[in-house]
């Protein structure tokens, strides 16, 4: 018996430090109410809160949250920060194992895009990649696209399908479904262009991962 107690109380001991390592990376700090529902493991915050996951870098408030630990977060009227870009949307679906979040009503800014606006986006944070759809259009630069593919590391992005791109009294369009726009960031500077070098067209292969 003093056996299969030392034993219980060491599977106790050991699942206490999981769940405390765990909970060391994510942080929650509910507005309101928190309710857990102990079947699922998913708790639920109706008034929203902030939850911080310290280990990607990554801050979400959300004015209604539920989310799993380690699997998930679901939020609406949501902020999420990383430590260079603003993502405000409507809704929020966060795949925590795969490191990819899908937004509805998406508005992003970094220091290359200022009131970046889709209807529709999936950024894949493990590549550093933005894909963005519907009603595409930015501040700054200023762009009107069907689909965006914006790569956050190498700070170069490829507008997909038809475009309308303006630079002081120039403008680029493109129409119909090949048409290609390349956007090059540098020293606060954009270049634009119909010619895509061959190192970014990879880039329009990430199109299909947001139907």
């Amino acid at each position: 018996m003093n056996g299969l107690s030392r034993s219980t109380l060491a599977l106790v001991f050991l699942l206490a430090s999981a769940l405390a390592a765990r909970f060391a990376t994510f942080s929650v700090e509910p507005f309101g109410t928190q309710r857990v529902n102990l079947d699922t493991g998913v708790t639920t915050l109706p008034q929203g809160g902030v939850l911080t996951d310290h280990e990607n870098g990554l801050r979400l408030k959300g004015s209604y949250i539920e989310y799993k630990e380690g699997s998930f977060v679901r939020a609406r009227k949501v902020e999420l920060l990383s430590q260079k870009e603003t993502f405000l949307a409507e809704s929020l679906e966060h795949d925590i194992p795969k490191q990819e979040a899908r937004f509805k009503g998406l508005t992003f800014s970094n220091p290359d895009f200022k009131g970046l606006k889709a209807e529709r986006a999936l950024a894949l944070f493990a590549e550093n990649i933005v894909v963005l759809k519907g009603r595409v259009q930015a501040e700054s630069p200023r762009l009107q696209a069907e689909t965006l593919v914006v790569n956050l590391k190498g700070q170069e992005a490829l507008a997909l399908g038809s475009f309308t791109y303006q630079e002081g009294k120039a403008t680029l369009r493109g129409q119909g479904p090949n048409a290609r726009l390349y956007l090059r960031f540098a020293s606060g500077k954009v270049q634009a262009s119909t010619k895509v070098p061959p190192s970014a067209s990879p880039l329009a292969q990430y199109a299909a991962r947001l139907p």
